[in-house]
């Protein structure tokens, strides 16, 4: 019986290392971290309270009829960030194919009207005193303008008739009675 003995020692040790096994898997633990929510922000700029898109905004405060060679016209637009993010925008002008373009000289500030009749912006230059194109576009700001959520200011639009339009009036190029139409857009991006 000397066999038997081995075996059963044998069997003690498969079943001390079984339970070793087993008692070496009883503990265990587990944990879940959620996140919070995830949202997108959003800008919104507005024009004196307006979406100017898909239909442009009438800017009426700014029109003049009867320019006369040297005469400046100006007018203020509020302009509003109601969204949710900061955002900045830049401003272009285009204008039309009018013979009359070449000649009316734009600059954007940072002012009021002033002078007389309110026919200059008073303030900062925003951008370059710009000649406008015959049927292009050009850029309004020296660099991009930037508008926290809520926060809102003043542009004031300075347009004038340059002194070389007189000089047309003799020539088959007269601008005399002519018009032009000129649209600024406004583009405005999340920062």
């Amino acid at each position: 019986m000397s066999g038997g003995r081995p075996r059963a020692l044998a069997s003690l040790g498969i079943v001390l290392g079984l339970g070793a096994v087993v008692t070496s898997a009883a503990w265990s633990d587990t944990a879940t971290a959620t996140s919070g929510v995830f949202s997108t922000g959003s800008i919104d700029l507005r024009i004196d309270g307006q979406d100017g898109n898909p239909d442009a905004y009438a800017f009426a405060a700014w029109s003049k009829s009867g320019l006369y060679p040297g005469e400046r016209s100006s007018a203020k637009l509020p302009v509003q960030n109601t969204g949710s993010t900061p955002l900045s925008y830049t401003i272009t002008a285009s204008a039309s194919s009018s013979d009359l373009a070449p000649y009316m000289v734009y600059v954007l500030k940072d002012g009021e009207p002033n002078g007389e009749s309110g026919n200059r912006c008073s303030g900062n230059d925003l951008g370059p005193v710009t000649w406008m194109e015959k049927g292009g576009t050009t850029d309004a700001f020296d660099a991009p303008r930037t508008l926290a959520p809520g926060e809102s200011e003043y542009v004031c639009f300075q347009i004038r008739l340059h002194p070389d339009a007189a000089d047309t009036a003799d020539t088959n190029n007269s601008v005399e009675g002519k018009s032009v139409d000129v649209a600024f857009n406004f583009h405005a991006t999340a920062v």
